[in-house]
């Protein structure tokens, strides 16, 4: 018998068991599935979202606010999560624009919101000048950016799409950030621009004019001459100077940068969740061993007479363990394929809550060739599995189970 008729029959009777055992070949290759998809997921979305929350930083490479947490700032006006951490007066604004090594800077002002979502004054220059990604700037899909002193709306793509706005709708907006029936303001806006969808928190706001946050009726008189924070780009050294101005020799304000290291050490705070997610997966895939072990040796007890039969015809004790392997590689090739349909599953759920929740769009949960090694990991674990059925299946000798029943 050659080499290929060999294998041929070794892959026969290894599908032969896994139909006769389908029910238990199933289960395990699911334990395993579950373990490598969870497994893949955890260290996709880390990466993933690490990356999108700093390419979704649009385009800016600092936050002047508010003394307070860097973070805390950074995620308030830049990605409109949390709450701000309080104002500086408009004079703070006027001296980091005139400042050497300020490329761009955009006052910001929050505190309202219209059916939950965020509406954020600004002047209207950031929609003309500046690009929200190197060498894009903002797109409109329809109508035209709000003028400076207008009660009027530059609406993002996201809140567009959920809330069904059209040029020429008019809205009230509610006092503070949270949605409250109760907290409507008097003020009138008209929509009289859409946003093309950048993949980014820009995507989830209202923008107004700054004036227009600042002079909302209800507002204290003291927000008219103040922002919740400023939004710059940098060049040359200013990034160094600035930090010593702020946050070293200064206490009246506090300056976020590098926005990048900042986003890396609030995920580093968040690396215990991806261990204990780890350990489920390290756990989930043991059981799954086991049960591959399990489904091997129902497998070798109930075909021992085919195998003495297949030994008394010449085959050797390589092709009986062979037909175990095999049997174990058809459960953890199928595991592994359930694996990456976990993670796809996973990262569509994990997109669709993080881009409803921050407007910051994932990738696609791709493979790379660096996960290569943990598809590897994912096969070797079903083969772990098969591997004492087929050494007991080496060592018995089988020609025993060749007498007939009584």
């Amino acid at each position: 018998m050659n080499l290929n008729s060999k294998v041929g029959l070794i892959f026969f009777l290894a599908r032969k068991g896994f139909r006769q055992h389908f029910f238990a070949s199933l289960v395990a290759a699911f334990s395993i599935a579950l373990a490598g998809g969870l497994l893949l997921s955890t260290m996709k979305i880390q990466k993933q979202t690490q990356t999108s929350f700093n390419n979704a930083s649009g385009g800016f490479d600092a936050v002047l606010g508010a003394r307070g947490s860097k973070l805390q700032l950074i995620l308030n006006a830049l990605f409109h999560l949390d709450a701000s951490p309080g104002n500086l007066p408009w004079e703070q604004y006027e001296l980091i624009k005139n400042t050497p090594g300020v490329k761009e800077a955009y006052p910001i002002a929050v505190g309202d919101n219209y059916l939950g979502y965020r509406l954020v004054g600004t002047d209207p220059k950031l929609f003309y000048d500046h690009e929200w990604k190197k060498g894009e700037k903002y797109k409109l899909r329809q109508g035209r950016i709000f003028s400076e002193m207008a009660k009027e709306a530059l609406v993002g793509s996201f809140v567009a799409k959920k809330l069904n706005l059209k040029i020429g709708d008019r809205f009230q907006p509610y006092h503070g950030l949270n949605f409250k029936e109760d907290t409507q303001h008097e003020d009138i806006y008209v929509v009289v621009g859409l946003l093309e969808a950048t993949g980014t928190p820009s995507d989830k706001v209202i923008w107004v004019p700054i004036k227009g946050i600042q002079l909302m009726e209800g507002h204290d008189q003291e927000m008219a001459q103040s922002v919740s924070a400023v939004l710059l780009s940098l060049k040359g050294a200013a990034g160094f100077n600035l930090e010593i101005r702020y946050n070293r020799q200064g206490n009246l304000a506090t300056f976020a940068w590098p926005v990048a290291a900042t986003l890396a050490s609030f995920f580093d705070k968040m690396n215990w969740f991806r261990g204990v997610l780890q350990i489920i997966a390290y756990v989930i895939a043991a059981v799954g061993v086991l049960m591959v072990a399990s489904t091997m040796h129902s497998s070798l007890n109930e075909r021992k007479r085919d195998f003495a039969i297949l030994r008394s015809l010449g085959s050797s004790r390589f092709i009986v363990m062979g037909v175990i392997i095999g049997h174990a590689l058809l459960i953890s090739l199928l595991g592994t394929l359930g694996s990456i349909l976990i993670m796809q599953g996973i990262g569509w759920i994990t997109q669709t809550i993080i881009s409803e929740q921050t407007g910051v769009l994932l990738d696609g949960m791709n493979l790379q060739y660096e996960d290569l090694w943990l598809i590897g990991g994912i096969i070797l674990t079903g083969l772990i599995g098969g591997l004492g059925a087929a050494v007991n299946a080496y060592r018995s000798d089988l020609v025993d189970n060749l007498q007939p029943s009584s």
